[in-house]
């Protein structure tokens, strides 16, 4: 039985899974288990020796085509003709997968990837060895003043790798240092030791950070991230493991959402939201917002909606609905009470995943008014807080006594707009399907020769009962799939039942 790569890696090493086998037929078995998610592969002789480590996309597919294409290279012929055993490390990205790679290889130095070590069309990434080091990536291996982690077998997932590093840790990004703070600091990406040189303690934590996750073999920057985060709660280091719970949840945002990181122009600007940093006066930048709608008719099947943008993109991660459940009439100021208090206090439990930068609800100074007292009841005053009134598009805030007016062509005043439509939007989708669910159970239930099909026909040509109770008999056979008999029971129904439904 060959000593497994799991028994070999130790420590802070990532574990791989291994099944041994000693024939191509084994191998195939062995291929055949393989996940179709990204990941890492390493390929073993007879004695268990790594021959050769690969990244994958999907791993099943890359491992099988070695068996299914094993003659078109010479270089594949023999070392296929070698290889006993093959274990794999599963990541949660491709990008995660080039990373370890990359460690594995410099830390096994497989004979087969031998050339990666002298081949200069492969890149290297590169911390640079400045006052305020940066990242980036760079292709000349003998190149001064700096640290090289390497070489990687894809450079443009390795410019996603940059991207990614440079979206989680807010350390320098331009080539010179400016003279002023550029956006990267105002979106809250860098620490601007251009004009702070008294963040140079907390720069060089941060850099410390990327140098041992990237010399550390975990299997992806998330097991990393929380690995830290336990640590340094275990140590009573809270500001450190608030950090890297920030982290967490930054990158969970930019898996969920494919985002190209690093980037503030990509896609969207970010100018709406420095606008609204000016002009409401925050110390922050609103990244994650949040606003509330209500929907109701006649009070009845009464929801609330909550909808939640991030960077100035939906974040369908974060909405939610809720059924109101201790308001009987029409009263929007109660609803939004309720629907507000359910959310806090979901964050203080721990089922909300985060608190908003900025708080919105759809509505005027009264709901601005009833949202405010919710906050200062759960000791939450401190969440950003606006209404945006449909009438003329005013935005009341608390800290202003008037009411602010954005220009009708502002970026602010149109991302506003698309948080509260979109709420708006949801609400009322929600509305309609418990509407058409309470239908679902009418009064059409006791008409003899009315089944469930029939029900929803007749509600969808008539619209409600009662329509349906005042058609005659010649409208209601017009309803598809309804016959004369059908109809006169409807009618006959309706007339005994005293016009109640």
């Amino acid at each position: 039985m060959m000593v497994s790569e799991a028994k070999k890696i130790k420590g802070s090493e990532t574990k791989p899974s291994s099944v041994s086998r000693n024939s191509w037929s084994g191998l195939r078995v062995i291929v055949d288990k393989l996940p179709l998610t990204p990941g890492v592969y390493l390929m073993k002789n007879q004695k268990g020796e790594i021959l050769y480590i690969g990244k994958a996309k999907a791993l099943k597919k890359r491992v099988r085509s070695y068996l299914t294409n094993r003659g078109a290279l010479p270089k594949i012929t023999i070392l296929m003709a070698q290889v006993r055993n093959i274990d794999h490390i599963d990541t949660p990205t491709e990008v995660d997968a080039l990373l370890l790679e990359a460690h594995l290889i410099r830390k096994y130095q497989p004979k087969y990837n031998q050339e990666l070590k002298d081949d200069k069309s492969y890149p290297l990434l590169k911390i640079t060895r400045e006052r305020f080091p940066r990242i980036c990536m760079t292709r000349q291996r003998g190149e001064r003043g700096g640290v090289t982690y390497g070489p990687y077998t894809d450079a443009k997932l390795l410019r996603q790798a940059v991207d990614l590093i440079n979206s989680l840790f807010p350390i320098r990004k331009c080539l010179v240092l400016p003279k002023c703070a550029c956006l990267y600091y105002h979106i809250g990406q860098c620490v601007a030791p251009c004009v702070r040189p008294e963040v140079k303690p907390e720069y060089d934590r941060l850099i410390a950070e990327i140098k041992k996750f990237l010399g550390g073999g975990k299997k992806s920057f998330m097991e990393y991230l929380t690995e830290r985060m336990k640590r340094a709660s275990k140590e009573l280091r809270f500001e450190d493991a608030q950090f890297f719970k920030q982290q967490i949840e930054a990158l969970g945002q930019l898996q969920r959402k494919r985002f190209r990181p690093g980037r503030p122009d990509a896609g969207v600007g970010l100018s709406a939201s420095m606008e609204l940093k000016q002009v409401l006066k925050m110390d922050r930048l609103p990244s994650k917002i949040v606003c509330f709608d209500v929907s109701n008719t006649q009070g009845e099947e009464a929801v609330a909606s909550k909808v939640s943008f991030y960077r100035e993109l939906p974040d369908k991660w974060g909405y939610r609905r809720y059924k109101i459940k201790g308001v009987r009439a029409i009263n929007d100021y109660a609803m939004i009470a309720e629907a507000l208090t359910r959310m806090l206090r979901g964050i203080k439990d721990g089922r909300e995943s985060f608190a908003p930068d900025l708080l919105v609800i759809d509505g005027g100074r009264g709901h601005l008014n009833t949202a405010s007292r919710m906050l200062r009841k759960e000791g939450m005053e401190g969440i950003e807080l606006i209404s945006i009134a449909k009438r003329f598009e005013h935005i009341h805030s608390p800290k202003f006594s008037g009411e602010i007016a954005l220009a009708a062509g502002s970026p602010a005043l149109h991302l506003l707009q698309r948080v509260r439509d979109e709420a708006h939007r949801f609400a009322i989708t929600y509305h309609h399907l418990l509407k058409e669910r309470s239908l679902e159970k009418s009064v059409l239930d006791r008409v003899p020769g009315i089944g469930g099909k029939r029900k929803r026909l007749l509600l969808k040509h008539f619209d409600s009962v009662d329509a349906v109770k005042r058609a005659s008999v010649d409208e209601l056979v017009r309803v598809p799939g309804m016959d004369t008999k059908t109809a006169e029971n409807i009618v006959r129904f309706f007339e005994q039942q005293g016009g109640i439904t």
